[in-house]
């Protein structure tokens, strides 16, 4: 149980919860779905003398603004899947949401916005947001400013967030081209161990984010396939693009940076084979 007592606010709209993020002092804990952060609470692995709320601010949902996709920081997994325009606005977010570890309640609680700002390097979530080119907006007392997905990652449970600040909302462009994802993991119920996410565009070109493999996702320079992925020269040439990338891999109680290393390629392999598949491109 939580032991210590704290403020909290649930703010009805994002302007009262950058209100009360300004007001805040002391250790102040932003509550999205609460699949991570109140375990985080409960076992002391995180304190808190504030907590705000996001729950009834408005925050959820996938709209279009122009030519781009807002996804609301407390979308849902189930929210995501549930959503008829999701499949052609948000396909690879669709993707990963059906996949995610935990079953029916991680689904109905977790959020996408809530995984992205806890920056667990083996989320399924941040690696995808790379591929696709996402912005997080950040919202605080002082405006909103967007940070490209890639920039947003600064360490291990760790981002460009600053403290008075929220993640509102995810910016995507509108899809363009096909994608794969796909992650590996040592039970149905564990963290994936490697995570990769692919979008394939219209021009031919890839672009490719690996995530649980570094303490924060990288993109890696990969070419496409030009006699398959299975061609051993394309193979050794994904390898040495995930050398290039990751100086220093991340290792956990789950496996060790060496062992990532050793199974990245593949990872990357297939989800380059299910994004071109999915474009109607034969993958030997």
């Amino acid at each position: 149980m939580i032991t210590n007592n704290f403020g909290y606010h649930a703010p009805p709209d994002l302007d009262g919860v950058v209100a009360a993020l300004a007001e805040a002092r002391g250790d102040v804990v932003v509550l999205g779905g609460g699949t991570m952060i109140i375990p985080d609470l409960t076992h002391g692995r995180a304190s808190a003398d504030v907590v705000v709320d996001l729950s009834r601010a408005g925050l959820s949902g996938i709209r279009e603004e122009g030519d781009e996709v807002v996804v609301g920081a407390t979308t849902t997994y189930t929210e995501v899947l549930s959503d008829d325009r999701a499949a052609a606005l948000v396909p690879l977010l669709r993707t990963l949401s059906s996949g995610i570890t935990g079953g029916p309640q991680i689904r109905n609680k977790g959020t996408i916005g809530g995984s992205a700002a806890y920056a667990n390097p083996c989320s399924d979530v941040p690696a995808c947001l790379v591929a696709l080119g996402a912005r997080m907006r950040l919202a605080s007392a002082r405006g909103v400013r967007e940070v490209p997905a890639e920039e947003f990652y600064t360490g291990a449970f760790a981002t460009v967030r600053r403290r008075d600040e929220v993640l509102a909302a995810i910016v995507l462009p509108r899809p363009d081209g096909t994608a794969g994802y796909t992650k590996l993991k040592l039970a149905e119920s564990s963290w994936p161990i490697v995570t990769a996410a692919v979008v394939s565009r219209p021009d031919g070109s890839l672009r490719v984010a690996i995530g649980a493999v570094a303490e924060t996702p990288r993109l890696i320079d990969v070419e496409p396939p030009s006699a398959g992925v299975d061609d051993p020269a394309w193979r050794d040439h994904v390898r040495r693009a995930v050398a290039a990338a990751v100086p220093e891999p991340w290792s956990d109680l789950l496996a060790d940076g060496a062992y990532r290393m050793r199974v990245a390629p593949a990872i990357v392999a297939r989800s380059v084979a299910k994004a071109l598949a999915a474009g109607g491109e034969e993958t030997p």
